[in-house]
């Protein structure tokens, strides 16, 4: 139950991030900033056993909200990045205990996979109700498949 917690709360926070960096225009340190500066007040004091670990994920995530809105063009990318970097988070976290800059690189990787598997599969917008995809195999005299 944990985990999935703390992957909600990674998806929050790099959604929230994204949306005060890109939307309200505030910019990817200030947007960070907020999420990284209340989570770290906020859920250590009202979830003690689980406050720690909820700050750290959603600043690994707010980290990840920092991409730009060329790279994740809605929320709905958004949210896939954001789940990302929180499986990073649970899967690394444990390693290199007291080596600064471990979630940060979590962050990157999660933009660059994302970003990767666009790439690959050809996906040039993708939300929830509508998918643009390229086919990656042949050409189809440049029309793209609407799935």
């Amino acid at each position: 139950m944990d985990e999935l917690i703390l992957l909600l709360v990674a998806v929050v926070a790099g959604m929230t991030t994204y949306l005060v960096s890109n939307h309200l225009n505030r910019g990817t340190v200030i947007g960070s900033a907020i999420v990284t500066l209340v989570s770290g007040l906020i859920f250590p004091h009202f979830f003690p056993s689980l406050g720690e670990q909820m700050a750290l994920v959603a600043a690994c995530a707010s980290y990840a909200g920092m991409i730009s809105i060329e790279n994740a063009l809605n929320l709905f990318e958004m949210a896939i990045i954001s789940l990302l970097a929180g499986i990073l988070y649970l899967a690394a976290s444990s390693a290199y205990v007291g080596i600064g800059g471990k979630l940060g690189v979590m962050a990157a990787i999660s933009c660059f996979a994302w970003l990767g598997f666009k790439k690959v599969f050809g996906i040039e917008h993708l939300n929830q109700k509508h998918l643009s995809i390229n086919k990656i195999y042949g050409d189809n005299g440049g029309h793209k498949d609407e799935y």
